[in-house]
C-alpha cells in the first residue's frame, strides 16, 4: 500500500489558497503633508556666542571663571556650596537670553571628578549643549 498524493496536494493547493487570499499586504508609504514655515532671516544668521567657563587647577582644588565674573574656588572636601555659587552664576547670566552653547574649558591636571561634578551641575541647569574643551 502506497500513499496517494493526490488528496495531500489538492489539500496543500487548498491551504496555498487560503493563506494568499487572506493575506494583508503593507499599504505602499505615502508622503506626510507637512507645512514648512519660513525661518525669519535675522533668526538664522544669529549664532548664539557660547559660554565660556574655565576651569583651572589649584593647590586646594580648582578655580572655575564664568566669563567676567570673579572665579570660584572648587574644593575637593566641599565641593557643594561653590557648585551651588556656579549654578547661581550661569543662571543669572542666562536669564535674560536663555540656553546657550556651553563651551567647558579644563586643563589636563584637573581630575575627572571635578569635571563630572561641573558638567552635571550645568545638566540640571537645563544646558543640553555643553562642548568640552582641553586646554594644552
Amino acid at each position: 500500500m502506497g500513499l496517494r498524493m493526490t488528496p495531500m496536494i489538492d489539500v496543500i493547493f487548498l491551504l496555498l489558497t487560503f493563506f494568499v487570499l487572506t493575506a494583508k499586504f503593507a499599504e505602499p508609504e505615502q508622503l506626510l503633508p507637512v507645512i514648512v514655515g519660513k525661518v525669519p532671516s535675522q533668526a538664522a544668521a544669529a549664532d548664539p556666542t557660547p559660554l565660556k567657563i574655565f576651569v583651572e587647577p589649584d593647590p586646594s582644588g580648582c578655580r572655575m571663571r564664568v566669563a567676567d565674573h570673579p572665579a570660584i574656588m572648587l574644593s575637593q572636601e566641599n565641593p557643594q556650596e561653590s557648585l551651588l555659587v556656579l549654578a547661581r552664576t550661569v543662571r543669572q547670566i542666562l536669564e535674560p537670553t536663555g540656553p546657550v552653547p556651553i563651551e567647558l574649558y579644563y586643563d589636563d591636571a584637573i581630575t575627572w571628578d571635578a569635571v563630572v561634578k561641573i558638567y552635571d551641575v550645568l545638566y540640571a541647569l537645563g544646558l543640553e549643549n555643553i562642548t568640552f574643551r582641553i586646554e594644552e
